[in-house]
């Protein structure tokens, strides 16, 4: 009985382990971005990106929950992505529930936008 308990346990570790969240800092997250093959996830909501966002981002609101779903279901699992909001929380939700939903390359930008050092586009004018 002590066994079955002791590997359960250790089975438990072992996913908690592997299902981390990689976070990495605003400069290597501009790094990476430079990439044309890394997909820029900006999870804030229509509202906030509309006050700024990174270049080549794409806006899908982590608070809606059920729509984030839908739409990162149609995104290519393989791919890398960089996930940032305006201070990391958001993200890093966000980026566990795309590993959860099968996506391996998953990065969070620690300190989201509000850390950026680069440009930010601005779209105030859209609706």
């Amino acid at each position: 009985m002590i066994r079955i308990i002791i590997t359960t346990v250790l089975l438990a570790l072992t996913v908690a382990v592997t299902a981390q969240v990689t976070s990495v800092s605003p400069e290597t997250a501009a790094r990476k971005i430079k990439n044309r093959n890394v997909t820029v996830l900006d999870v804030r909501t229509v509202a906030e990106f509309k006050e700024g966002h990174l270049q080549r981002s794409v806006n899908i609101d982590v608070l809606d929950s059920a729509s984030f779903v839908r739409q990162i279901a149609l995104l290519p699992r393989n791919k890398t992505y960089v996930v940032y909001c305006r201070s990391g929380k958001r993200s890093l939700k966000a980026a566990e529930i795309m590993q959860q939903q099968g996506f391996s390359k998953v990065l969070n930008m620690k300190g989201g936008i509000l850390e950026w050092k680069g440009g930010i586009i601005q779209s105030n004018n859209q609706k």
